[in-house]
């Protein structure tokens, strides 16, 4: 073992979030690469991963690394699976709500994450058998409020038609709960471990949005819910992470009656 996973993944994602907003804000902007229709990356998309690939082949050369921009280099079982900027358009457009999104995959799970919201100076790690931290704060999901209302963040892609979404909304309300959407799943999974949020919920998220996230909300004793693994590594599934809080919060998401549906 050369380092901590764990201590090395903070670190890199506090030198990936200091590039992409020393590239943001450099004379003459950002230059945007389309990937298909509203879906872009920019150079520092590109950038950011490429010195994250950099300094895990420096430092575990024997993992893989499935990214966002690059695709799958190397092992799966023993894999770091990172998102370089996740929002994007967020990030590009000067809004805070975007992160930094490192997880790693033993083999058999998703073993640690770390997400970082540079922006919004909040750094969460965790890993299992050592919990889970934002800003260095242990995450209690035991001292969520009983009588708070219950908010659900959720994430939108046109991978779903836009009547399951307008769908879920009505069943949030109905069940007295409220919704956000920030347009980015790095946020919806450090909000659940901040206390902002009881669930994140998207019905077709790609691996590397998720992998940090799942982790870490396992870590600190949530529960987590996704397609098969090796199914999640070639495309988007559903994605259900929560607090422990809402304990219909699947029926909720998806009735009995959509899933056999589709």
């Amino acid at each position: 073992m050369t380092a901590d996973r764990l201590g090395f993944a903070v670190s890199l994602a506090r030198k990936a979030g200091a590039l992409a907003q020393s590239m943001r804000d450099q004379a003459g902007g950002l230059d945007y690469t389309i990937k298909a229709p509203e879906d872009y990356a920019t150079n520092a998309d590109y950038a950011v991963e490429a010195l994250i690939r950099q300094r895990i082949a420096e430092t575990y050369p024997e993992d893989g690394v499935l990214g966002e921009e690059e695709g799958l280099q190397g092992r799966v079982d023993g894999c770091w699976i990172v998102d370089p900027i996740d929002g994007t358009t967020n990030f590009s457009r000067g809004m805070d709500d975007w992160g930094i999104s490192i997880g790693y995959f033993n083999g058999a799970s998703f073993e640690l994450g770390v997400i970082y919201a540079p922006d919004k100076n909040l750094m969460a790690s965790g890993q299992a058998g050592r919990g889970s931290f934002v800003n260095g704060k242990p995450v209690d999901f035991g001292m969520v409020h009983p009588d708070q209302v219950r908010l659900v963040s959720l994430g939108y892609s046109d991978r779903q038609p836009m009547h399951e979404y307008t769908d879920r909304i009505a069943r949030i309300r109905e069940a007295g709960m409220d919704h956000r959407r920030h347009g980015a799943a790095t946020i919806g999974f450090i909000g659940i471990l901040s206390g902002w949020f009881d669930a994140y919920y998207e019905r077709a998220l790609n691996i590397w949005d998720a992998a940090a996230g799942l982790a870490m909300i396992s870590a600190a004793g949530g529960v987590v819910e996704h397609g098969p693994i090796q199914t999640f590594v070639k495309e988007p599934v559903r994605v259900l992470a929560h607090n422990g809080r809402i304990p219909d919060i699947a029926r909720i998401m998806d009735p009995p009656h959509s899933q056999a549906a589709e």
